[in-house]
This record gives structure tokens, C-alpha cells and sequence, in this order.
């Protein structure tokens, strides 16, 4: 648990409106972080709100998949004259908290309740600048991350129409193409013989898609018959490949 220290120690601006708030709201707890402490983690239904007053901080996600790395988002050192805040999203609602934040090295910050955040609002303008400021870059971080997240899951495919004869690939190439049939007919031919396929007979009609995901040669070939429309996807889009179709990847890895 952090500990607590006594604030009127600490050299705080006037013009932060820090003082004149800290007089009306004498209940405001004064903290002092350790190395490593965190002042809120990542799932938490927590709504306080952190005020910054020295220090540094580590504001990161937990990482996607097991055993890896967490993702960082921000290091910031907080310059005792500009005050930083944290945790502002938890007064719009009690949705659980998006990331952690650790301190790094000793931090002391000032933790805000609901009715402390709503007594800025009403009386202190400079310091509910700092809050919008603040909500304001992360509803441009929040915009970026789903402009990201779209592109993750977007497969972005190249549509072609086949003629009949066209090979799509043929055995012992390399996979760096995945190609999903949407209408016609395409005989695949490998050790164990020949067969015509049309989009039904394939799992949501991909071709090869193990040796796409595996990154391994094609085990067969593929020859249009008649004519075919296909979605072609390159190779950067695995991920997106994984996350559109994960139960079909998931039993094939």
C-alpha cells in the first residue's frame, strides 16, 4: 500500500489552482508511490482520479497473449511545475480501467474521488482545461487504436476472376498468398490424387490455408476449371486471417 505524505511540504504552484483546491477539499489523500506500486491496474472498477505532482510512471496493457511482454503505452516523468493526471475516464462512468500505471521510482500524486472531480468542474477552470486536454488526446488515442484494431481484422483482399486453366499455385511453392474460392470450380491435385472442390466443399470456401498460416509450401495445385472468382489475401494479413477465422485456425495449429 502506498503511504501518504503531507502536502503543505510540497512547493505547489498557485497558478495550478492546486492549493485553493486542496483548502476546500481537505480530504484529498496525499500518496506516496513506490518503485514498481501501481496507482491503478488494468481491469479494476476503480473511479478515482490521480494527480501527478512528482515523479515518474509506466501506463502499459497487459499483452494479447500469454507470457509476453506488456504493451507499453506511455513513460512520463511529471515536471513538479506541470502536474499530470491520469485516470480522468473513470468520472464519465464505472467501466473498468483500459491499462495500468506503475510508478517508476518514487511518485507522489494526489488520489481524487467522484465529488472532488465534480468540485473541479464547478470551480476550478485551469485545472478542468488539464482534464479536457487530457480527455481529449485520449479520445484521439482511443480513435487511432480502433483505426488499428479495424486494420487487424481487415482482410483487404484482391478479387480476381479466373479463366479456366489458370493455376493459382501449384505444389512446393511457397504460401504467401491465401486464396478463398467465392463461386466456381477448382481441381486440386497432390500425392493422394485429384479432386474438384467448389466453395462449399472448403471450410468458408480457403484454399490451403494451414500451409498459408504455417507459413509452408503448397502440399497440392490448384487449376481453375470452367471459371472461378476468388479473394486473393497477401501475406501481411496472417494476423487478420487468425482473428477473422479463429476456431477454423485454432485447430489447425
Amino acid at each position: 500500500m502506498p503511504d501518504t505524505f503531507d502536502v503543505s511540504h510540497f512547493n505547489l504552484d498557485e497558478g495550478t489552482e492546486l492549493p485553493a483546491l486542496l483548502s476546500q477539499c481537505p480530504d484529498i489523500e496525499p500518496r506516496v508511490y513506490r518503485d514498481g506500486e501501481y496507482l491503478m491496474r488494468e481491469g479494476e472498477e476503480s473511479q478515482e482520479l490521480f494527480i501527478v505532482l512528482d515523479g515518474a510512471y509506466v501506463v502499459a496493457r497487459a499483452p494479447e497473449v500469454r507470457r509476453a511482454q506488456p504493451t507499453i503505452l506511455a513513460t512520463v516523468t511529471v515536471d513538479p511545475c506541470l502536474p499530470s493526471i491520469v485516470g480522468e475516464m473513470a468520472y464519465f462512468g464505472t467501466q473498468r480501467r483500459s491499462a495500468s500505471v506503475r510508478s517508476s521510482g518514487r511518485t507522489l500524486a494526489l488520489c481524487l474521488k467522484q465529488h472532488h472531480i465534480e468540485v473541479i468542474v464547478e470551480q476550478f477552470p485551469a485545472l478542468l482545461r488539464i482534464i479536457f486536454r487530457q480527455l481529449a488526446q485520449r479520445l484521439i488515442e482511443t480513435n487511432d487504436n480502433l483505426k488499428d484494431l479495424q486494420s487487424r481484422f481487415s482482410l483487404a483482399p484482391e478479387k480476381r476472376m479466373a479463366d479456366a486453366g489458370d493455376v493459382l499455385f501449384s505444389a512446393g511453392e511457397p504460401a504467401d498468398k491465401l486464396f478463398q474460392l467465392v463461386m466456381g470450380e477448382v481441381r486440386l491435385e497432390g500425392e493422394e490424387g485429384s479432386r474438384l472442390v467448389r466453395p462449399d466443399d472448403l471450410p468458408h470456401g480457403l484454399l490451403e490455408l494451414e500451409a498459408y498460416l504455417r507459413k509452408r509450401p503448397h502440399r497440392v495445385s490448384a487449376t481453375v476449371e470452367g471459371m472461378a472468382f476468388v479473394l486473393v489475401v497477401d501475406a501481411d494479413r496472417r494476423e487478420a486471417v487468425v482473428r477473422s477465422y479463429p476456431q477454423l485456425a485454432l485447430g489447425l495449429l
